[in-house]
């Protein structure tokens, strides 16, 4: 299978897709994902996941179409249904995960993008749902979860691509970087949140996506349930008097808003 992690520093693992030549993928690689987020979710010691696609020609370039052109409608459930747990376990893994979008996220490839807490993409980077034109459907709960509706529902209708800094401007893309800095960026991000507490940035991970879901009143009474649970950590208690006594670093984001840098 063609999923493999390396680590990259301390509790930073680097989770790469790489099945030339432009990473496609069939039914049996959802399962070696799966797989593979689930043994990451039990590592005590991991604090962020950057996920990226081997080489420069794609990102992820969505399902394999020759597989697609033989589904019928039982296969399609089938298959589907692997697709799904893959995708629940990204979403649901404990610490937060970097989308390296180093090219086309198309299909599949926008999905999993999407499930990552945040997304870096190269300038030459493009994002699309193009299902419709395959006699399929797919990813438009995902496209709504980052993207404006009627953003969504123009991906979804017509399968149109959306370059990397569109895709900014709409919400889609965090930040667009020049290819050859993207993983640098990724890398210094990752490495900006495993100095953090890893209870807190596990607690906030598991309350936002639970959050998603919730009310405004209902979500801040669960942050606050988190909170509390939070302070039976001796380090939140260190981290407050660190940051009284100025010794907590002020990390302050760049704004990448050009392109071609």
């Amino acid at each position: 299978m063609s999923w493999h992690t390396e680590q990259v520093a301390h509790g930073v693992t680097r989770l790469v897709y790489d099945r030339p030549p432009v990473n496609s993928m069939p039914f049996g690689e959802y399962d070696a994902l799966r797989r593979t987020l689930q043994r990451l979710a039990v590592d005590d010691q991991l604090r962020v996941v950057i996920l990226r696609g081997a080489g420069t020609r794609a990102f992820i370039a969505g399902h394999d179409v020759d597989e697609l052109r033989g589904l019928d409608e039982d296969t399609a459930a089938e298959g589907l249904a692997r697709a799904r747990l893959a995708f629940n376990a990204l979403y649901d893994l404990p610490v937060p995960v970097i989308a390296v979008v180093n090219g086309p996220a198309v299909g599949t490839g926008f999905k999993i993008a999407s499930l990552c807490d945040v997304r870096l993409a190269s300038s030459e980077a493009v994002f699309a749902l193009p299902e419709i034109d395959v006699g399929v459907l797919g990813g438009a709960r995902h496209a709504m979860r980052i993207a404006p509706q009627g953003a969504a529902r123009m991906m979804v209708y017509t399968g149109s691509r959306l370059t990397a800094e569109h895709a900014r401007q709409l919400g889609i893309v965090d930040e667009v970087h020049p290819p050859d800095d993207l993983d640098a960026a990724a890398q210094g991000l990752a490495s900006v949140i495993a100095a953090k507490n890893p209870t807190a940035v596990r607690l906030a991970k598991r309350g936002m996506n639970r959050m998603e879901s919730m009310s405004l009143q209902e979500a801040y009474e669960y942050e606050c349930v988190l909170t509390a649970e939070l302070r039976r950590d001796p380090r939140a208690r260190a981290d407050a008097e660190d940051f009284l006594a100025g010794r907590t670093p002020i990390t302050v984001r760049p704004s990448v808003s050009d392109p071609a840098g």
